[in-house]
C-alpha cells in the first residue's frame, strides 16, 4: 500500500509519528514524582545538549482503524542541530519529508522518478515538525503547549499529552522512549484519538558525523542522495 511519508509526523500522518506502545503487556510503569520529573528534563536536556548530528535508521508501525493489517515502513532520519530533519521512507515505498530553518519540503518516488509535492497542511505538520526537531535536541519542557509526565518500565518514557483544543482534536498523547543513557530516543509513539497509532522505533545510530547541509535542501525537484552507513 502506498502512503505519503514522513510521515516525521501526516496525510496518513506524515506529521504524525505516532510513539510506541507504552510498555509490553504486564509492565508496570511507575511514574516519577514532580521533583524526579525536572530531575529527569534537566539531564536530558543537558545530554542531548552534546549531540550536534544524528543518522539513524528506523522501522515505522502504522496502525489504522479503516485497515486489518498493520502497515510496517523503514527508511532512515537525519538530524543537525539545530532545526534541520530529514525523515524518508525507503521500504515499501519512498517518500521523503524534509525540514530546514521552518521551512517543509516533500517529496514522493512515483513511477521511477521522485515527484516535488506540496506539504498539504502546513500550519499542522510546521507545529508537529517543530515539535519533534525540539525533542532531538532534549527539549521537552514546554508546560503550555503539553502536561509533562514520565514513568519507568523496561526504559524511560516521557508522556506528553496535548493542552490546545487543536492539538487533542486528533492527537492523544506522545510517548517518547529515551535510550539508557538519556541523551536521545530510542522511540516515539503518537497515540491518536480514533485510537489509531504510529510507532516509530530507532535503531543503528551514528552520532556527531558529518552531515551535508546539502541534504537537508529543497530547492531541487528531487532529495539530495544519501550514502549508506
Amino acid at each position: 500500500m502506498k502512503q505519503t511519508a514522513m510521515a516525521m509526523v501526516l496525510a496518513v500522518s506524515l506529521w504524525a509519528f505516532p510513539p510506541l506502545p507504552a510498555g509490553a503487556a504486564g509492565e508496570e510503569k511507575t511514574f516519577f514524582t514532580s521533583e524526579q520529573l525536572d530531575q529527569l528534563l534537566t539531564t536530558t536536556e543537558k545530554n542531548f545538549g552534546t549531540i550536534a548530528t544524528v543518522k539513524t535508521r528506523l522501522t515505522q508501525e502504522k496502525k489504522l482503524s479503516v485497515f486489518s493489517e498493520t502497515i510496517v515502513s523503514k527508511g532512515f532520519c537525519l538530524f543537525k542541530a539545530p532545526d534541520k530533519l530529514r525523515l524518508e521512507y525507503t521500504e515499501p515505498f519512498k517518500s521523503s519529508l524534509i525540514v530546514n530553518n521552518g521551512r517543509i519540503f516533500k517529496y514522493e518516488f512515483y513511477q521511477d522518478q521522485w515527484q516535488k509535492l506540496n506539504p498539504g497542511n502546513r500550519e499542522i505538520m510546521a507545529l508537529v515538525m517543530e515539535n519533534i526537531t525540539s525533542w532531538l535536541r532534549g527539549e521537552f519542557q514546554n508546560s503550555k503547549v503539553y502536561e509533562i509526565k514520565a514513568f519507568a518500565g523496561k526504559k524511560t518514557t516521557i508522556l506528553l499529552i496535548p493542552r490546545h483544543h487543536r492539538f487533542k482534536a486528533f492527537i492523544q498523547s506522545f510517548e517518547l522512549v529515551l535510550n539508557s543513557r538519556l541523551n536521545g530516543l530510542d522511540a516515539i509513539r503518537i497515540n491518536e484519538t480514533r485510537g489509531d497509532f504510529t510507532r516509530i522505533v530507532f535503531h543503528g545510530d551514528v552520532i556527531n558525523q558529518a552531515v551535508p547541509d546539502a541534504l537537508f535542501s529543497g530547492k531541487e525537484q528531487a532529495p539530495q542522495p544519501v550514502a549508506k552507513w
